[in-house]
């Protein structure tokens, strides 16, 4: 006599992830959460068209922020030149990308106030910090981890590649783009950290500024819209690069007009992403 088949139960289940489907499970967690819109690539010329305008209205907190990022390149080149410890300036230069969103606080403040129609002066410096400080502190500490583990990871893959010898200063970069495998894995790992943070930060923090959510919530928020928009946001977070490494390029001081400008457009990018708390007030009303 046969022994009926036992229906799935306690211990008869799929393992969990056995079927599941990744395209599905995209589509549900964009579905999920705080609702999230679409955005076309033309977007991007949209975005910075509004950064711009923002700068040009309001330059003062632009060019502090744009000051600081300065100061903060130079100071890292020069602390580095003085221990002469060649091997963390790349990973400090390109790991600074990763933090700069924070910096960039102010003028997302700056843009919230232009789009109600209030002054954004210098006081927006350090107001768009207190609007939510638990919530921009927490990301801020999650943006320095993500820093902390990239500098543990290149300097990892320097001594595996070129040992315990640091070259010097003058010969550090010949050095490191003389090794194929050295810039493949620098440049792989580096680009799918980078991958990532970009994914939890795009949108995360002008979210922050504007309304009172948590950064659990933010950060997801800003992985749904760039789920939600991929070709769009991959080109956006390419040209973010492209200006900041051409802006650091230029003795750091093309930071000047390329910071403010990506962090005005980014607000712009999270209103069309997303929208603001003005514009979800207006729908209610």
């Amino acid at each position: 006599m046969s022994r009926p088949v036992p229906t799935p139960g306690r211990f008869e289940d799929e393992p969990v992830g056995a079927s599941v489907d990744p395209v599905s499970a995209s589509a549900e967690l964009v579905a999920a959460g705080i609702p999230v819109r679409r955005a076309s690539p033309e977007a991007i010329a949209r975005w910075v068209g509004a950064g711009w305008a923002d700068f040009r209205r309001s330059p003062v907190p632009g060019l502090v922020v744009g000051l600081v990022c300065v100061a903060v390149g130079w100071f890292i080149v020069l602390a580095l030149w003085r221990i002469e410890s060649a091997v963390f300036v790349l990973p400090l230069i390109t790991g600074f990308m990763l933090a700069s969103p924070l910096l960039a606080v102010p003028l997302y403040e700056v843009s919230r106030r232009h789009a109600r129609g209030e002054p954004a002066g210098a006081g927006a410096l350090l107001a768009g910090f207190r609007r939510n400080r638990w919530g921009i502190g927490f990301m801020g500490a999650l943006l320095m981890l993500f820093l902390y583990g990239w500098l543990r990871v290149a300097t990892m893959i320097w001594f595996l590649f070129f040992g315990l010898e640091a070259p010097p200063l003058d010969a550090f970069l010949a050095t490191a783009l003389s090794d194929f495998g050295f810039v493949l894995a620098s440049f792989g790992i580096g680009g799918v950290l980078a991958t990532l943070v970009f994914s939890i930060s795009a949108i995360s923090l002008p979210m922050l500024v504007d309304r009172p959510a948590d950064a659990m919530t933010a950060a997801m928020t800003s992985l749904r819209a760039c789920l939600g928009s991929p070709a769009t946001m991959a080109l956006w977070a390419f040209l973010i690069s492209i200006l900041t490494l051409i802006g650091i390029g230029a003795a750091f001081f093309g930071l000047l007009l390329v910071v403010p400008v990506i962090g005005h457009a980014t607000w712009h990018a999270y209103t069309d992403l997303v929208g603001s708390a003005a514009e979800r007030q207006q729908l209610r009303d």
